[in-house]
């Protein structure tokens, strides 16, 4: 693994060296075009593929963390916005699912073509009334002859319309089914084909992502079903798990971008006959914020350095919901110091590096979500508390003798 001896090696340096010139050579010249257009530029993850980013990062029991690490934080360094997300959702969550479940000839084509590059696939889960609310799903499958009608509506469906399959999550419906009745949540494989856009979402950020609303009334085959019936919520958040931590790295390259671009401003502007940096409350202010991204550096990296590369899903949840929180009060802060010139879009970047951190708040889980993943695995040290707090009430009878 990467991070086997360490965070600061010759090999991750040599590492890390590669994926930049892999960025800067492959792909940042799609990024024009893909934002014009509003559409993923599937040709990246070919790129990628040929170069053996994704079998290097998806190599061992569990992967290699350190290389996605590196990976996501690289690509928001480099100002890839959406197509990073983009690689991150189906290089981490679809290709995470696929690589632990995937049963079947079908299912494991497709995650030959994802570990190739050749495929891109995505994952549905947030439906037009549901959000967050998974258990509310009202999208189902309904057992067909020898295979399943899918009846799906996805709201947030990224990479939906340049994708050759979507995961998506339904609940498995009885012939004789309660329309009330709970149903057994199921992650189940539809090809692209499948899909019907109901209508494409405009977002304030990631243009180079294609989200839409989409949804779905076909039949499929009953190996298309990943996993088994009914264990739709525990795969599912086994990919989410990849993607929380492909997002806190992700986020961190975000904010070191935002620190780089306003350490040179405050060096090359001139304000009250002298340079910004010489004021003292704006150079500490950056310091502040360095530190803080400091400390997240290390703890995006532990993570991947620590055990045998499994991530828990308190421990991803706990990493994405800081990181997001503090890269987006370091962007908001950034954005300030370059003053109006922060809020210009034509003239400075500041404002969409604040506006992409601020997604990374919602995506993959809200912070409320990953707080109470964190919440229940809070363990109360009941010993200590029994020695060291004492709440009884006094005697007051001895008092008032």
């Amino acid at each position: 693994m990467l991070f086997d001896n360490g965070v600061d090696t010759p090999e991750v340096s040599e590492h890390r060296d590669r994926l930049r010139k892999l960025i800067g050579t492959r792909i940042r010249p799609t990024l024009t075009h893909a934002e014009n257009a509003g559409l993923f530029p599937r040709e990246v993850m070919t790129h990628l593929g040929a170069a053996d980013i994704i079998h290097d990062r998806w190599r061992g029991h569990h992967g290699d963390r350190g290389r996605a690490a590196l990976l996501h934080e690289e690509l928001a360094a480099a100002g890839c916005g959406g197509v990073a997300v983009g690689i991150s959702l189906t290089l981490e969550t679809v290709t995470g699912i696929l690589r632990r479940f995937a049963r079947g000839p079908a299912q494991m084509q497709a995650l030959d073509g994802l570990l190739d590059g050749r495929l891109v696939g995505c994952l549905g889960a947030s439906e037009p009334t549901g959000g967050s609310d998974l258990l509310g799903m009202r999208s189902t499958i309904r057992r067909d002859n020898d295979g399943w009608r899918v009846r799906a509506e996805k709201k947030f469906l990224s990479l939906g319309q340049v994708c050759d399959f979507a995961l998506l999550l339904c609940g498995a419906q009885d012939s004789d089914d309660d329309p009330h009745a709970a149903r057994p949540l199921t992650l189940v494989m539809v090809p692209r084909d499948a899909l019907r856009i109901v209508k494409p979402l405009s977002k304030i950020a990631t243009s180079s992502l294609d989200t839409t609303w989409m949804r779905c009334d076909t039949w499929v085959p009953d190996d298309a079903v990943v996993g088994r019936v009914g264990l739709g919520l525990p795969i599912i958040g086994h990919g989410l798990t990849q993607e929380r931590y492909a997002i806190a790295a992700q986020v961190l390259g975000l904010g070191s971008r935002a620190i780089g671009l306003t350490a040179a401003h405050l060096h090359r502007r001139q304000q009250f006959g002298r340079p910004l940096v010489q004021h003292q409350a704006l150079r500490l202010r950056l310091a502040d914020l360095a530190a803080q991204l400091t400390t997240l550096r290390y703890g995006v990296y532990g993570a991947a350095a620590t055990g045998d590369g499994a991530l828990a899903v308190r421990d991803a949840a706990a990493l994405k919901v800081t990181a997001t929180r503090l890269v987006e009060q370091v962007t908001q802060e950034c954005m300030h110091m370059f003053g109006g010139a922060g809020y210009l879009t034509d003239e400075t970047p500041m404002a969409r590096l604040w506006q992409e951190a601020r997604l990374g708040r919602i995506g993959a889980g809200t912070d409320e979500t990953m707080w109470e993943l964190v919440a229940g695995g809070i363990q109360p040290d009941f010993e200590s508390y029994r020695r060291e707090v004492d709440l009884t009430p006094p005697n007051l009878g001895a008092i008032n003798a």
